[in-house]
């Protein structure tokens, strides 16, 4: 029988993506495959880009590891206007400054997806959906008739994807999608890290999402010391995103229009 774990979404946890690798070292698992999104967010970019190098850890490329290798202003990510919008663009200025050339090069290197054969069963990673790569959401609510398309031209078995940071499982026309949730970012409500294991016994398959604690505060501590937005230390702690309001320069915008009525009005 194979064990293979699959794991998404770090995003410069180096707590996380170590305790799970822990956890993973602990049942005997053949092979460690990524589907994306090394870095981001987190305070720790080189270091978890070094262990998947070092560990020689099949990844394809995630959106954010295509906006940092290239050094763009967008990951393309679904922010809600206002402060969440900012404080990813601050989070895409940070990690470009602190990421070294050397691993900004591997993750340009990253393919956008990847098919496996483990017993007869195909496999594809791709961090988005099959026909979007990068940026494209499949999530647990996506209509049956959004998915049909997705597998129309599919040859794969079971497609693994990330970027949401859901865990999940959809089945349609004999295929299984499967999503490991986040190592470093969970938005599921539960602070912590998830992961996927996928048996495969003579062509038989089953899977099992596994959840994983880490030190959390210290992945809290080194955000606000690194000086990125305190508001990613917040979605560790709750596990979510959460309504950020309005952003700092809408809030300035507004205080020096009120400064300026206030002013004519007392003229």
């Amino acid at each position: 029988m194979k064990k293979i774990a699959f794991i998404s979404d770090i995003h410069s946890n180096l707590e996380a993506l170590n305790a799970v690798l822990e956890d993973i070292g602990k049942r005997n698992i053949d092979e460690i495959y990524c589907v994306g999104d090394l870095v981001g967010y987190g305070p720790n970019p080189n270091e978890v880009v070094e262990i998947i190098k070092e560990r020689k850890i099949p990844t394809v490329m995630g959106n954010y590891d295509d906006a940092i290798g290239y050094e763009k202003d967008s990951c393309g990510c679904a922010y809600n206007p206002g402060r969440e919008t900012e404080v990813g663009d601050e989070s895409i200025s940070w990690t470009i400054r602190n990421t070294t050339k050397e691993n900004k090069e591997f993750l340009k290197s990253l393919p956008h997806k990847l098919t496996i054969e483990v017993e007869g069963l195909k496999i594809l990673l791709v961090h988005g959906s099959p026909v979007n790569y990068l940026l494209e959401y499949v999530k647990p609510s996506t209509s049956a008739e959004r998915l049909k398309l997705l597998l129309k031209n599919v040859e794969e078995d079971i497609i693994v994807n990330g970027h949401t940071h859901l865990m999940m499982a959809r089945h349609l026309f004999g295929k299984t999608i499967l999503n490991p949730g986040s190592v470093g970012r969970t938005k599921d409500g539960v602070p912590g890290a998830t992961y996927l294991i996928l048996y495969i016994d003579n062509g038989v398959y089953w899977y099992e999402f596994v959840r994983v604690t880490y030190d959390v505060k210290t992945t809290v501590e080194k955000i606000v010391k690194a000086g990125l937005p305190v508001e990613l230390a917040t979605v560790l702690a709750l596990g979510q995103t959460f309504d950020m309001g309005a952003g700092k320069n809408t809030i300035a915008q507004e205080e020096k229009h009120g400064k300026k009525d206030k002013l004519m009005f007392n003229i």
